[in-house]
């Protein structure tokens, strides 16, 4: 299609300017009707002027411009959503490997029989209660519940 469309621009191109050198007439006959033409048969016929049209190639080389600027502009509209996707599939895995985490230590916290310690700010042990244990537990709950389903 756009090979057709050019070839009939270029077409025009060659026969426009002809048309536009030569002169137009306008006459009315006997019975009224108004005619055109190159060659008048009567003398009473009227030289009409045609303004010229615009260049066909400054229309082509516009034409020509606005579909760059669309092909940039689209061009960068693909690029942002490429990252956009990387981004979003990064986000992804991160999220994923962060629930597999908390999954695990959930699972470790609800099996039970073993002793559960956190460290203090001198790095020392400070074993967890059943209380602090429970507590725990319904902290890493919600949170999976909360960013992982």
């Amino acid at each position: 299609m756009k090979r057709t469309i050019t070839f009939t621009l270029v077409f025009l191109g060659f026969f426009v300017p002809n048309i536009a050198v030569a002169e137009v007439y306008k006459w009315v006959d006997e019975e009224g009707r108004t005619h055109y033409g190159e060659k008048p048969p009567v003398d009473d016929a009227s030289r009409i002027e045609i303004e010229e049209s615009p260049q066909i190639e400054d229309s082509l080389n516009q034409q020509s411009i606005e579909q760059q600027k669309l092909l940039q502009i689209y061009e960068e509209e693909r690029k942002l959503k490429k990252e956009e996707k990387l981004k979003a599939d990064q986000e992804k895995a991160e999220r994923t490997k962060q629930c597999q985490i908390l999954a695990g230590d959930l699972s470790d916290l609800q099996q039970g029989g073993m002793v559960f310690y956190d460290l203090d700010e001198k790095g020392e042990r400070k074993f967890l209660s059943e209380t602090e244990v429970s507590e725990q537990i319904k902290k890493l709950q919600a949170d999976y519940d909360k960013y992982c389903k």
